[in-house]
């Protein structure tokens, strides 16, 4: 008898555990995923087609990284020109990530990221321009359009 009391008291104290453990392991299951999609472009890339257009898809939320080839050592950098529906994608981050080969003049890497913070199809335009008035302009571009689900 005092076993069946004992029993019965435990259980009835470890069931809110249970049913909160169950309960937030369900919420976490519904919680999406953010997914990343990358696009990558080396400048050589760019010197065989000057103007590229990128298609992809990414699950809401997630986060868009394009990497463009870049050499700021020849007064060019990447430059986003239009951002078509702001309200889906947002600019995040922009780094420059220098050559690891060690030569002087080499070119690098310029990094973006973009956060998904609706679902909706948008467009980044960029462009390789050297930004100062009377400095060459779009020498390369890049379009990339975003469907985000």
């Amino acid at each position: 008898m005092k076993k069946i009391f004992i029993f019965g008291l435990v259980s009835i104290l470890l069931l809110p555990l249970l049913i909160t453990g169950c309960s937030s392991s369900k919420e976490a299951s519904l919680t999406p995923t953010p997914s990343t999609e990358i696009v990558d472009i080396t400048l050589d890339e760019f010197a065989a087609q000057a103007g590229m257009n990128k298609f992809i898809e990414i699950t809401y939320p997630g986060t868009v990284t394009v990497n463009l080839g870049a050499n700021h050592t020849t007064g060019y950098s990447w430059e986003v020109t239009e951002i078509v529906h702001p309200e889906i994608i947002e600019e995040a981050s922009s780094d420059y990530e220098e050559s690891t080969t060690g030569l002087v003049g080499a070119g690098g890497t310029e990094v973006w990221v973009f956060n998904i913070t609706d679902t909706g199809l948008a467009i980044i335009r960029m462009s390789y321009s050297q930004p100062w008035a009377g400095g060459d302009k779009d020498l390369y571009t890049v379009t990339v359009n975003v469907n985000a689900r």
